[in-house]
């Protein structure tokens, strides 16, 4: 415990400001909520910070904060993610907490379990636990809010009934406790809302994003990871980490390592930083959790992005989720989005490999898109029946009777389509969408048999 306080005593008071701001929105509300952070962000120090350094909430409340007690629960230090260790970990943090809340209320917590507990009989459990907040919401006059953090394990494996019985109990303290559950994942991404219905409406009710760190505490970071590997670093050098690792703690922590080790310097550019800070396994792997963490069309929307298209190009509702990620910013100087770092933004480049790029069909638009980004050409709709044709049979070998019945209308077909009048749509059509159509890559013959349209790996 000793250790612990002592390092979050390290922390500025000012630490995440914003999130805290926000979170205590809802507490003071008497509401639940969830933090959700991507690989890299530091949810768990926020969790952490807000467990030990109850003082930063001070001016985010009218009444007196010590009416507030945070208790903190890390779901990866159960021994096993079973519903008897959950319940566990929940009360042994209340006896812990209770050792600061005067000696009545430690000696009252002490009876409350004393006893043998059976800690897979539920009804036994969840009553010794409304036992224990009447004692601390009630006697101690304390507001419990818990800090659930790496949370996304227990949403998906606890039982429905277990994440219901928690709605529960908040419902006989309203007011007086609440959740703040931290996550990689929004909850609906990690479950069916309709199966934890009853614990998904108090909680997805709020969300905070936690993303890349602002300056004020980027720099905090800076200065603390030179103290503790003995060195100091320039302004110079300073302002380089900020710029290429785009204030994400995961990368500005070994960013800091490598400049340490002498890895890079002032001496060289920032894109030479770039080049050899994403050359670095750490780095790749930090940057491969986040890629894994998306969906096909926030990496569409990305790759778009990357590849010089307009954010008026890319769907807006995935941009703006990105955006509240922290994964696009818009500075204050230019006003469109880019990616929060040229580390990552180097990382998305590299992941076509030199590949012509995957394409498909706009189903509104009928726009043809390359990697998300439409291309400045417009099909015929014969053209567009033969894409549209060859994208739902990709990597399969189409005969050239399969690719006219595709394409013409059923008369045509009966009074017969010549096979160079194929040849001649193809040749359109690949005219249009390969990079180099004397050379194509979408579009393949098979000679004899027909054509093979193949899609970039």
């Amino acid at each position: 415990m000793l250790q612990t306080k002592n390092y979050w005593t390290d922390y500025p008071i000012t630490y995440r400001t914003e999130q805290i701001e926000t979170i205590m929105g809802w507490v003071t509300a008497g509401e639940s909520g969830v933090v959700v952070g991507g690989s890299g962000t530091g949810k768990s120090n926020l969790a952490g910070f807000l467990g030990s350094r109850p003082e930063a909430i001070n001016p985010f409340v009218r009444d007196n904060p010590d009416d507030y007690l945070f208790l903190h629960l890390d779901i990866n230090s159960l021994p096993m993610l079973t519903v008897p260790f959950f319940y566990r970990g929940l009360v042994q943090t209340l006896q812990d907490a209770s050792e600061r809340l005067g000696p009545e209320v430690r000696q009252a917590m002490q009876q409350l379990t004393a006893g043998q507990m059976h800690w897979n009989d539920a009804f036994q459990v969840l009553t010794l636990l409304q036992k224990a907040y009447r004692l601390v919401i009630h006697q101690a006059n304390k507001t419990i809010i818990w800090l659930l953090d790496r949370f996304d394990a227990a949403c998906l494996q606890l039982d429905a009934q277990t994440l219901s019985s928690l709605r529960s109990l908040r419902d006989q303290f309203k007011g007086r406790l609440c959740y703040v559950v931290f996550t990689r994942h929004p909850l609906a991404r990690l479950r069916n809302p309709s199966e934890i219905d009853e614990f998904h409406e108090i909680v997805a009710a709020n969300t905070c994003r936690i993303g890349p760190m602002v300056e004020r505490d980027a720099l905090w970071v800076t200065h603390q990871m030179a103290e503790r590997l003995n060195t100091t670093f320039s302004q110079i050098e300073i302002e380089y980490l900020f710029a290429v690792t785009g204030g994400l703690p995961a990368f500005l922590k070994l960013g800091c390592l490598a400049l340490a080790e002498g890895a890079i310097s002032e001496e060289q550019s920032r894109a030479e930083w770039t080049e050899c800070l994403l050359a670095r396994p750490e780095f790749k792997r930090n940057c491969q959790e986040i890629w894994d963490d998306l969906l096909p069309e926030e990496e569409m929307v990305l790759v778009a992005l990357v590849s010089g298209a307009d954010e008026r190009q890319v769907d807006q509702d995935t941009a703006d989720y990105l955006e509240q990620a922290g994964l696009l910013t818009r500075s204050a100087s230019e006003a469109k989005l880019h990616i929060f770092s040229p580390i990552f933004e180097q990382f998305i480049r590299q992941q076509r490999g030199g590949a012509p790029g995957m394409l498909e069909l706009h189903p509104k638009t009928r726009s043809v898109l390359r990697d998300g980004v439409p291309l400045e050409i417009e099909l015929t709709p014969s053209e567009d029946r033969l894409l549209a044709f060859f994208l739902e049979h990709s990597g399969e070998l189409c005969s050239k009777d399969a690719l006219v019945r595709s394409v013409w209308a059923d008369d045509e077909v009966y009074e017969g389509v010549q096979d160079d009048r194929l040849a001649q749509l193809i040749r359109r059509l690949r005219q249009k969408i390969e990079p180099d159509a004397n050379k194509p890559t979408y579009i393949q013959t098979v000679r004899g048999q027909g054509y093979r349209f193949v899609q970039p790996e």
